[in-house]
């Protein structure tokens, strides 16, 4: 049964956690963000949530653009290696073999194993608490058609898509998982 707590927790998991690319000046940067969503459509604005001390919010705020990323299950690793360590002492592209096309519209890194992603231009940045929200007019986007349906939903009988459930954990959805449908209909 629910119940009030009075610990400072947060609850917003399992979920998708996206890839955040960054470049200024030759450096670069591949970090996951658990806080992100699609946040506008006309135009596109996506949305990410960094702290303002990570190299990537230091990239970003210098650049103006960054990149979204969106990668299958098989990838979880690369995930949770991107979120963990810091780009200021490791080159996690060469560490962890994360390989990667240039952007199109803007100067950031795309990453090739991306079955969905995003080019941005920074329009906005606000500080919410410990965090910085970052807004970004979608520029360009890239997708693998290889795993979408033609109704534009994902094809989860050929794409594994990463869930994070806390503590470095994930879990995996794919076509085994129940599909429930509600055709409310007035």
């Amino acid at each position: 049964m629910r119940k009030p707590i009075d610990e400072p927790m947060f609850y917003s998991y399992p979920g998708m956690v996206a890839v955040v690319t960054s470049r200024h000046k030759g450096m670069q940067n591949v970090m996951a963000s658990g806080w992100h969503t699609y946040i506008g459509s006309s135009p596109g604005i996506y949305g990410i949530s960094l702290r303002k001390e990570t190299y990537s919010y230091e990239l970003i705020e210098q650049s103006g653009v960054f990149g979204v990323h969106f990668l299958p299950g098989h990838h979880s690793e690369w995930i949770q290696a991107a979120g963990t360590f810091s780009g200021r002492d490791t080159d996690k592209f060469s560490k962890f073999g994360i390989t990667y096309e240039e952007g199109i519209k803007v100067n950031v890194p795309i990453l090739t194993e991306a079955y969905f992603a995003y080019e941005c231009k920074v329009i906005d940045i606000t500080t919410y608490g410990d965090h910085e929200w970052i807004a970004g007019e979608v520029l360009q986007r890239y997708q693998d058609p290889e795993y979408f349906l033609e109704n534009g939903m994902v094809n989860l009988d050929k794409l594994q898509i990463p869930m994070y459930v806390g503590r470095s954990s994930y879990r995996i959805l794919d076509g085994s998982a129940e599909e429930k449908v509600h055709p409310f209909y007035l």
